[in-house]
């Protein structure tokens, strides 16, 4: 799994990235603490405008037999899933 960002505009550093998400017992997490190589910082203002910030989740997605779920996944496999947010940021 893994969570891609983008600032939307020239002015950040980096302008885009990805976590990489790691499953804990409460979930998945990404570093974003303080030396993560992944956090944006944005180098300009965006004055009266915004910048269109979109965050992306991608995720294996598999099928097994329902008598055996833990069991391995059946074939054909099917493609990752993908979801996008997008909020406009000042």
């Amino acid at each position: 799994m893994a969570l891609r960002v983008d600032a939307g505009t020239a002015d950040a550093d980096p302008q885009s990235c990805t976590y990489d998400l790691v499953k804990g017992k409460d979930g998945y997490t990404a570093d974003s603490g303080r030396d993560a190589g992944c956090n944006v910082t944005y180098l300009r203002t965006s004055g009266s405008g915004t910048y269109p910030f979109k965050a992306s989740i991608t995720w294996k997605v598999t099928r097994t037999d329902s008598a055996d779920p833990d069991g391995p996944p059946r074939q054909p496999g099917l493609p990752d899933g993908l979801s996008t947010f997008e909020q406009d940021t000042t």
